[in-house]
């Protein structure tokens, strides 16, 4: 068997030996063009939301808790910024990570070499480990600045750099220096070159990651005379994201991505902000959600360039961060598919314009659906929903009584409050007020979220351009009109669709414009402003943006944003937004448009669920072709894994998967098979499956196929056992490499986290899922021979069940299927084994399915296929199930004709 406890590819190099760490540093000289001269050492990052490294390694393995770890330097780091990030990590274990480029520092600091010690619990032999890894370090750093550097350990002096309490309990420096002195005289220079000459794949990749990181050079330091002092701005002033930032994925907290939100964080969002607001009178809550065009990098670096300016104006700002960046994907297939680029401009005309519709009726519309779904899911029901937990946290830290918060959107912005003000108002809680830039929501969706507040007096406010401007902006040197002119004609599946941001929409909607004044007893000029603003217009309804992307970093409509909120009685005590947030956007989109990782999402939803843009579209054919309808796809994901434990490996699930894929692609699906350990984790599969349920459009067929273990959780004695019958809950289980049974509920995927991830799907997508895997603990009842896919029952001290049920019966008068989205077909019930034999060895339930399958040629409803699957599995030990709104239950089974 393979050994399963190896490092998957991974964005950051791990060297687990003093070799692999004398071997990298000596062999990545020419990779650092500046290397740092000397280094600092300090302790973190903070483990407090994680807990102990000790009981990281006992959990997810010592693989998994220096990934863990990992994470969450990179989080502290887009919260403090980019220069307070370590360069290396070293672990209790002795390892050494590389999380950033050695040669990269501040261009207006010395350069150090950043390392930081992860804390530990003191103890002599893990710090004697520390501490040589440490001096192999220090002793690479003195090769990097070559053999003719100075014999002392290459650190700041005493003198200059005196480590904290913490530091000192976990690294003594007098052994550091000896253990480094000690290296350097047994180091020879034969051994430093038959070091450096030595090859091996895993120190080459290192080299390459190192190579694909390599900073631009800077002049020589001596040659580099220090200017004058910055001045002070915003950036200088820097808040900590953590308190601020929630960011979201297809609507759920995010746990990848640069920076992370778990419930945690957004519990304490929400008692920082009690704690602020009852600090002083008159202090104010608001939630702000950014436009299009945004990549989160983009969107993490106006919260800290704007955040410290909403406190200096007595406002607790709540930025959500998700995923509005869909339109750049469309454009940037365009650009490619048309020849154009940035730099290389072309006429605006209305053929063009035409041409580029066209163009983008043929993607955008699911892109902009997946984003759309985004918005609505972030305010859906479940307890991993960002939206819906925020206004849970906050009527909680608040008592119950909360202040109405302030909302501001900008772009698409709108669309993801426009459905958090119906969250709002089933929670009986009324904003305090509702601002939209330049908004890319629907007039209709507009009118429903208003439609909410009707009555209540609720001050509202659109700020968008004159049609002139509209069709005076231009979007990316690409289209010659407004990006809301391309959602209209282009995103939106109905062509010409009514946008609430543009003006000739908004003015001939006479009941959203009323609902708009209606706090305004009907004063139009109170609810819509309108940019560019005319000279003598009074500065609380000024706007002087003039494209689509400008309004949420113009000064003059920030400045009456503000002044919105705060009153006119407060206009004397507003300060100026910071000019660095302009500077800020320009040189976002004066930077490489290299898709970010969240567009590379959408890019890859889009290009499994439609066909990709190939060759020109000239402008004529464009303007006369008639839009092309979506074909509705077939899509399916498999996933199979046999490496588990070295006590739990299967046998059949790879094989299952093979099968099932085979079976799929015959019946016309587009198959994405999983079947790789480093593929097969768990936040591997909850990634891939979430972006195939959001990636399905109307009319889609999509079905799901799992071949692994099945775990049940147990509840401590005296828990509430919640909806589950049975009094456990079931899991499916990922890749993994901790031993120990109870430490598989690290690798667990519960059955309330693949509720919630289906809940996603579009309304009228069909999904079938069929899971062969285990889902009780009774396998010692078993009968049948072969392996059991079972992992067994888990009892996790203080664990209380969820609120779903994979395959058992509900408590309630309900049944947990009642209004599914789709259908499970179980391999067995909730207190049975699943069972994998023969030769080949295959699950017993995909053998049966492949057999009905190969050898029925007519038709067979959910009932009967179920039925039939039963009469081809020998034995009553294990019994398929059929789990679905009882409303499905005769439909046609969807692998055989006639569906």
């Amino acid at each position: 068997m393979p050994n399963s406890n190896t490092w998957p590819d991974s964005e950051h190099p791990v060297l687990r030996s003093h070799a692999e760490i004398e071997t990298f540093l000596l062999r990545a000289e020419p990779f650092i063009e500046t290397p740092p001269s000397r280094a600092t050492l300090f302790v973190g990052p903070s483990l407090a939301r994680l807990g102990s490294f000790e009981s990281l390694v006992e959990q997810a393995g010592p693989f998994g808790a220096v990934q863990e770890i990992l994470a969450e330097a990179e989080r502290e780091a887009a919260v403090s910024g980019p220069w307070q990030a370590p360069h290396l990590v070293v672990f209790p274990s002795g390892w050494v990570a590389l999380l950033r480029h050695p040669g990269d520092n501040d261009p207006e600091d010395t350069p150090l070499l950043r390392i930081a010690v992860c804390p530990f619990v003191p103890d002599p032999d893990v710090s004697k480990r520390v501490e040589q890894s440490l001096a192999q370090v220090l002793l690479g750093l003195r090769d990097l600045e070559g053999h003719g550097a100075p014999t002392a350990v290459p650190l700041a002096p005493r003198d200059e750099d005196r480590w904290n309490e913490l530091l000192t309990r976990l690294v003594d420096r007098d052994r550091l220096e000896e253990t480094f002195a000690a290296l350097l005289k047994k180091r020879g220079a034969e051994k430093a070159e038959r070091a450096r000459r030595t090859r091996s794949s895993v120190i080459d990749g290192h080299l390459r990651w190192l190579a694909a990181r390599m900073p631009a050079p800077v002049p020589a330091r001596a040659s580099r005379p220090r200017g004058p002092a910055r001045p002070a701005s915003a950036r200088d002033a820097l808040v900590d994201l953590r308190d601020h930032v929630i960011n979201m994925r297809f609507g759920e907290l995010s746990d990848g991505g640069q920076f992370q939100t778990s419930p945690s964080d957004v519990a304490a969002i929400a008692d920082r902000a009690k704690a602020w607001i009852d600090a002083a009178e008159g202090r104010r809550l608001a939630i702000y959600a950014h436009g299009g065009l945004v990549s989160e990098a983009a969107a993490l670096a106006h919260v800290r360039i704007t955040a410290r300016w909403w406190l200096d104006n007595g406002v607790f700002p709540i930025f959500c961060v998700w995923e509005s960046d869909a339109v750049t994907t469309i454009l940037k297939l365009i650009r490619e598919t048309l020849g154009i680029d940035r730099t290389r401009a072309f006429g605006l005309d209305e053929l063009r314009d035409a041409a580029v519709e066209r163009l983008t009726r043929t993607i955008g519309p699911q892109i902009w659906d997946t984003m759309k779904r985004s918005a609505r899911l972030a305010s859906a029901d479940g307890d991993r929903h960002g939206l819906t937990l925020l206004v849970a946290e906050l009527r909680r830290a608040f008592g119950g009584t909360v202040p109405g918060p302030h909302l501001v959107g900008h772009s698409a912005g709108a669309i993801l409050l426009l459905h958090l003000m119906a969250r709002l108002r089933s929670t009986g809680i009324v904003p305090g007020s509702f601002q939209t830039l330049a908004p890319a929501a629907t007039t209709a969706l507009y009118r429903d979220g208003l439609a909410a507040f009707s009555g209540t007096g609720l001050p509202c406010r659109i700020y968008t351009m004159t049609d002139a401007n509209e069709r005076n902006d231009d979007v990316i040197g690409l289209y010659g009109k407004s990006l809301l002119y391309l959602v209209s004609r282009g995103f939106e599946s109905v062509f010409g669709e009514t946008i609430s941001g543009l003006q000739k929409d908004l003015l001939a909607d006479p009941v959203l414009v009323g609902r708009l004044t209606e706090w305004a007893n009907g004063v139009t000029r109170e609810a819509l402003v309108f940019s560019k603003t005319p000279d003598g217009t009074p500065r609380r309804l000024c706007s002087n943006a003039l494209t689509h992307g400008g309004f949420d970093n113009d000064r003059a409509t920030m400045w009456s944003v503000m002044h919105f909120i705060r009153g006119p009685q407060e206009a004397a005590l507003i300060t100026p937004f910071p000019e660095e947030a302009a500077v800020e956007r320009s040189r976002q989109a004066a930077a490489d448009d290299a898709l970010p990782e969240e567009v590379r999402t959408y890019l890859a939803l889009v290009r499994a669920s439609a066909a990709p843009v190939s060759a020109p579209v000239s402008a004529a054919a464009a303007v006369t072709a008639p839009a092309l309808p979506r074909t509705p796809t077939r899509r399916a994901l498999t996933i199979g894994i046999n490496e588990y434990a070295a006590a739990k490996r299967l046998d059949g699930c790879v094989n299952d998967s093979n099968l099932w894929r085979d079976m799929l692609v015959a019946r016309g699906y587009s198959v994405l098979q999983r079947i790789r350990p480093e593929e097969t984790g768990r936040e591997q599969i909850l990634r891939d499956l979430r972006d195939f349920v959001a990636s399905a459009a109307a009319g889609d067929m999509l079905v799901w196929h799992f071949s692994g273990h099945g775990l049940e959780i147990e509840p401590e004695h005296g828990s509430n056992p919640d909806f589950e019958i049975t009094g456990f809950d079931q899991a499916i289980v990922a890749s993994n490499t901790a031993a120990p049974t109870d430490a598989q509920i690290a690798h667990a995927i519960i059955d309330d986290e693949i509720h919630s991830i289906l809940g996603a799907l579009d309304p009228q997508a069909f999904l079938h899922v069929f899971l062969d895997s285990c889902f009780s603990g009774t396998a010692t009842r078993l009968m049948l021979s072969g392996r059991v896919r079972t992992m067994g029952t888990v009892r996790r001290r203080g664990y209380v069940p969820r609120r779903r049920s994979l395959t058992a019966p509900h408590a309630g008068t309900r049944g947990p299927y009642d209004g599914a989205n789709h259908v499970l077909y179980s391999a067995a019930s909730a207190t049975q084994p699943a069972i994998e034999n023969g030769a080949p060895v295959h699950g017993v339930f995909t053998r049966a399915v492949s057999e009905l399958l190969r050898t029925h040629t007519g038709t067979l409803t959910n009932a009967e296929f179920r039925a039939r699957v039963n009469e081809l599995m020998p034995g009553n030990d294990q019994t398929s199930g059929l789990h679905c709104d009882p409303g499905r239950v005769d439909e046609p089974f969807p692998l055989l004709p006639g569906y």
